[in-house]
């Protein structure tokens, strides 16, 4: 069998992260990278400036570029007929609506975090909020390197919805804080805090690779569904069936 042919959309930490794990496999292969310039890593890859120089189409794309990416990846995979994971955070309402539209065409696939610990940690989450009582606070931190913009991150705010959604009384009562420092890749901590005692679901990324791994994983996956818009949860609990 052929492996499955990638195209990284962005040139960035994560392309690198997702690069360097495909050649450790024989079932994957990225062909090409596409941004609006050159990676400041040694790719050996070809390298395009626009979605529309692509000289094959891909069997699937993975987007970790900016929501404006994002938005002109969900245009060209749902034009071109291709699969489409992304792990962007903090986008817009149009973004989101164009990744909507995508996914009537195409499979997409779109999470703030495709780690397999961070997506057991919702799941995690989800129960202990729909055991727990109503009145118990709730209180969720994110921990990312300097650089990143948005705040509370996307996984803190998925974290949420999904506590949220196994209380049944939406987000009322979770408190978010966030931190910007360093390095640090990502750290998520939801706390719970009962009369008399407390305790926390707690998860560390020390790799980026984790998210590069998840995001190949969630491609191949995603090439053998229909259109639709699939979050982490459904490729998860698909691939356990």
């Amino acid at each position: 069998m052929n492996p499955a042919a990638v195209v990284v959309h962005g040139a960035g930490r994560m392309a690198a992260a997702i690069a360097a794990a495909a050649a450790d496999r024989e079932d994957v292969t990225v062909t090409a990278l596409v941004a609006p310039g050159q990676p400041e890593w040694k790719s050996g890859l070809p390298c395009f400036q626009s979605l529309d120089e692509l000289e094959t189409t891909p069997d699937f794309l993975i987007d970790f570029t900016l929501p404006e990416g994002t938005l002109t990846a969900a245009k060209w995979c749902a034009k071109g007929g291709v699969p489409m994971v992304s792990g962007v955070t903090g986008l817009p309402e149009a973004v989101v609506d164009a990744l909507e539209t995508a996914s009537e065409s195409v499979p997409v696939l779109w999470s703030p975090n495709l780690s397999i610990g961070v997506n057991l940690l919702a799941d995690l989450a989800g129960r202990a909020g729909a055991v727990l009582d109503d009145g118990v606070a709730v209180a969720i931190e994110d921990i990312h390197h300097q650089w990143k913009k948005d705040a509370p991150s996307g996984t803190a705010l998925m974290l949420g919805e999904r506590v949220a959604e196994g209380r049944g009384l939406g987000d009322s009562g979770i408190r978010y804080s966030s931190v910007r420092e360093g390095e640090v890749i990502g750290e998520h901590t939801v706390r719970f805090s009962l009369q008399g005692e407390e305790f926390e679901l707690v998860h560390r990324a020390l790799d980026r690779s984790i998210y590069a791994r998840g995001a190949i994983a969630a491609g191949q996956w995603l090439m053998k569904q229909p259109p639709g818009l699939y979050q982490a949860r459904d490729w998860l609990e698909g691939s356990c069936r």
